[in-house]
């Protein structure tokens, strides 16, 4: 019996043995035109096997176009998360910033034109004589002209000031709430602030269009929202007889909560009302 080549002899097929003309020729053929050995015919088999092997591997997957939208899908929902927590900051902000003035404080000074007037200009929020007087030539207070809304004179009796916007918002239809239900307390000053950059022209069409009585002052520059401390909108504040506030809401307001909340305004103030 022939003896068997140690183990780990370099050809795991050389134990098949070798036929007639075994070997091939550097060109990879057979020598002496021999099929070769069974150990080569497997080992090209392999060689063979392994190419065709490589060609059916496929390449790094590349995303279906639903797995991106799914990824489009996510981005959005993160970027709303966001969006949606940056809100909730701004309401719940201890510090108040942005939420309009805070319950106790005074209604500040200002004086703006009035959309339904002939007045041009920035309003005027300077709040005493030792002023600065790039907030207005005197104290907002001193002026009392037709085609300007002062608070001021707003302080003389309950207030209730509605702050709209009119870019990447639709607050007006609060103001339109508040229309419905002022008729029912005579004794109570109701007044809006409009914070745009358009035209006088132009919002004085959307006031009458609206069918808006009370005095819509405009806020051209967020010189007067930026004063009561307003960073979004509808804001409505509930200012006692004096100007004192009794308390200021953010968002949207049912004629019922307006209505519920006005009363307990003139019952502080002291004020007659149904």
């Amino acid at each position: 019996m022939p003896e068997r080549p140690p183990d780990g002899d370099g050809d795991r097929f050389g134990d098949l043995g070798a036929g007639a003309g075994s070997g091939r020729t550097p060109e990879g053929t057979p020598r002496g035109g021999q099929a070769g050995s069974a150990a080569e015919r497997f080992a090209e088999r392999d060689e063979l096997d392994a190419a065709a092997e490589s060609e059916k591997r496929p390449g790094p997957p590349r995303p279906s176009s639903r797995y991106a939208w799914f990824l489009g899908f996510v981005f959005v929902i993160v970027g709303a998360a966001a969006l949606a927590n940056q809100i909730v900051n701004l309401r719940d902000d201890s510090s108040g910033a942005l939420k309009g003035p805070q319950p106790g404080s005074r209604l500040p000074a200002f004086a703006a034109p009035l959309a339904t007037g002939d007045v041009e200009g920035d309003a005027n929020v300077r709040q005493d004589a030792g002023g600065d007087d790039n907030a207005g030539a005197v104290p907002a207070c001193e002026v009392k002209t037709e085609g300007v809304l002062n608070s001021c004179e707003l302080r003389e009796r309950p207030v209730v000031l509605t702050f709209v916007f009119d870019r990447a918002a639709n607050c007006e239809p609060q103001v339109d709430r508040v229309e419905r239900m002022k008729g029912s307390f005579p004794g109570v000053a109701f007044a809006t602030v409009f914070f745009s950059r358009k035209d006088r022209a132009e919002l004085e069409e959307i006031v009458r269009r609206r069918e808006w009585t009370q005095p819509v002052a405009i806020d051209h520059d967020g010189a007067v929202s930026n004063l009561l401390g307003v960073g979004g909108c509808p804001v409505t504040v509930f200012a006692l007889r004096g100007g004192k506030v009794m308390e200021t809401k953010l968002g949207n307001l049912t004629e019922d909560q307006l209505r519920a909340t006005v009363r307990r305004l003139q019952r502080r103030s002291g004020a007659a009302g149904s």
